[in-house]
């Protein structure tokens, strides 16, 4: 069903706008990203049950933001959850914090009419207005969720040029980088299902190794690599040592930030220290494709510290995101998706204490 909301400034339109139309228009956000891709929306919102819309919100005939929803009701009633990840885009050329209020304005009046909770957890706001960006949150009637995790990351700051980039390097980390180089190691960067497949390889190599938890499904990635258009697709760059792929790394390049998302590297690329050429390699491929920034993929000093060590090493500023906000339903969804979540948390700790 096609629905639209009203403010007093703004139209929400979901159900109207196709996978095409969708990259058209995103392309003019800089904070276009892969997780407000029609694919990777789509996919995840089918692994969870939910149901995926395409908002677009426009003021008058200009298009101010865009947004990829993740809708789950409740059973037999109309009340749910509306999810929105690193979203809405907002920041088209000249934009300020004030159309992120209209556009999350426009958001919560659209969905809490249909019964949903509002929640969104955004990309990182822009440094200069980062308290801008949050009182547009608090303006447009969203608290913070504080029972939601923190997530954090490193930026790599792509503005200088490479040179003083790579001087930014923390001397160990450099050392390895000439390591790399030195003993050969050749960098090739690829979107095809093959360069996927010996990256799968070398990461399932890997995983059987460590038997560590990444939370990230290779699978998933790879499934969706077959449906992103050109344009979307991640970059899979693979590490080569004597002809034989040593390590790999997977990064989404949309936007004005570069995202790594997925590293792997087996005994021989570790020994050659193919790693650190594969980042520097990312770096030098983002910075030329006009990218301002390089998101490490984020950091869990705690639980893996070395790869926090590693990542810190790399010149950048370690960075937290916003965290999630949300905005309450209106009628009898204000009360009863509350109600439903501290029943779920009930019966989660109830089966925790069972299988002690």
């Amino acid at each position: 069903m096609i629905v639209a909301a009203k403010t007093s400034s703004c139209t929400v339109d979901a159900g109207t706008c196709d996978r095409s139309d969708w990259r058209a228009l995103a392309a003019a956000f800089a904070d276009r990203c892969i997780y407000q891709t029609c694919v990777y929306a789509d996919v995840h919102a089918e692994e969870v049950g939910a149901v995926n819309e395409r908002a677009v919100i426009r003021r008058g005939e200009e298009v101010i933001g865009l947004a990829q929803v993740r809708i789950k009701r409740l059973p037999m009633v109309r009340a749910g959850v509306a999810y929105i990840y690193r979203g809405p885009l907002w920041r088209r050329s000249g934009a300020t914090p004030d159309d992120l209020r209209c556009v999350l304005d426009a958001m919560r009046l659209h969905y809490g009419d249909q019964g949903l909770e509002v929640r969104i957890a955004p990309g990182f706001f822009p440094g200069n207005e980062a308290d801008a960006c949050r009182d547009a949150f608090e303006f447009a009637g969203f608290v913070p969720r504080s029972q939601d995790p923190i997530d954090r990351t490193i930026l790599v700051d792509l503005t200088p040029d490479l040179e003083s980039i790579r001087k930014r390097l923390a001397q160990k980390w450099r050392n390895g980088l000439n390591q790399s180089e030195r003993r050969g190691v050749t960098v090739e960067t690829r979107t095809d299902d093959e360069a996927m497949n010996v990256f799968r390889a070398l990461y399932d190599e890997m995983w059987a190794a460590k038997r560590f938890d990444t939370g990230v499904s290779v699978a998933a990635y790879a499934r969706m690599q077959t449906q992103w258009p050109e344009d979307e697709k991640l970059a899979i760059s693979l590490a080569l040592h004597e002809g034989q792929p040593v390590a790999g790394h997977v990064s989404s390049h949309l936007g004005d930030t570069c995202v790594y998302l997925l590293g792997a590297s087996n005994d021989a690329g570790r020994s050659c220290k193919a790693s650190y050429l594969l980042q520097w390699r990312t770096i030098e491929h983002a910075k030329s494709a006009g990218a301002l920034r390089y998101d490490l993929g984020g950091i869990d000093p705690d639980a893996n510290p070395g790869v926090h060590h590693f990542k810190s090493g790399m010149g950048g500023r370690a960075c937290d995101f916003p965290g999630t906000f949300a905005a309450p339903a209106r009628g009898s969804g204000r009360l009863l998706v509350p109600l439903a979540e501290k029943a779920y948390r009930m019966l989660r700790a109830g089966r925790s204490r069972a299988g002690q």
